[in-house]
């Protein structure tokens, strides 16, 4: 589920370092000034590149907590689980809506024990059993849509990397084109593609990857 998932920057790295191989490769001339860049202590060490990942997790934790709040309230209804999830996911809550959060659990309790104990009546009424049957099919409505929006989060939690990933690799390669046309430099080369050689700017390029503004 969303709690196993974790950051995959250095899938990004194989991106990154496949492209850098390719950077300026039209300069043909014997007076190539070659530069190499660690793309991992890039990844590991960028303020930006760590400012993505904050981003990244924080949008897996808030679905991740979407998820829980659903799991832990089975017995309501959807307008109901709908609410609760609003008000538990924001921030500084008023004191009414704290207490509106405990209302809406409280019900859920209640209709939890009423399920409980209608489950072990061993010979229930046809009211009883109706109220069964009501509460089984909420709790029922709430898994299906449990289970939907789960695989829907997941999606979106993937296609959030896929977002960031993709702003990093292209902060990076931004990066790197400045640094290169600041020093004069004609080829940039992953530094683990090279076995001697070439002029380190891996610093140059974390330095030029500050955090943003929020």
């Amino acid at each position: 589920m969303l709690k196993s998932r974790t950051m995959a920057w250095v899938l990004a790295i194989m991106v990154v370092s496949a492209g850098l191989m390719a950077t300026a490769a039209s300069a043909a001339d014997q007076a190539q000034k070659i530069a190499v860049v660690d793309v991992e202590k890039v990844y590991t060490n960028a303020p930006r590149v760590k400012q993505y990942s904050e981003e990244l997790n924080a949008f897996g934790q808030d679905l991740s907590k979407k998820v829980d709040i659903r799991n832990q309230n089975m017995m309501l209804n959807e307008a109901e689980i709908q609410e609760l999830v609003t008000l538990k996911t924001k921030s500084n809550r008023t004191a009414a809506e704290d207490a509106r959060i405990k209302e809406i659990e409280s019900t859920e309790r209640t209709r939890d024990d009423q399920y409980r104990n209608l489950q072990a009546t061993k010979e229930p009424t046809d009211e009883q059993k109706a109220q069964l049957k009501e509460l089984q099919d909420m709790r029922q409505k709430a898994k299906d849509t449990l289970d939907a929006l789960a695989k829907d989060y997941d999606g979106q939690l993937k296609s959030k990397q896929q977002e960031l990933l993709g702003k990093a690799d292209a902060d990076i390669r931004g990066a790197i084109n400045k640094v290169a046309g600041e020093k004069g430099i004609t080829m940039v080369i992953a530094k683990d593609a090279v076995l001697f050689g070439g002029l380190d700017i891996t610093d140059d390029i974390i330095k030029n990857l500050d955090r943003k503004m929020q």
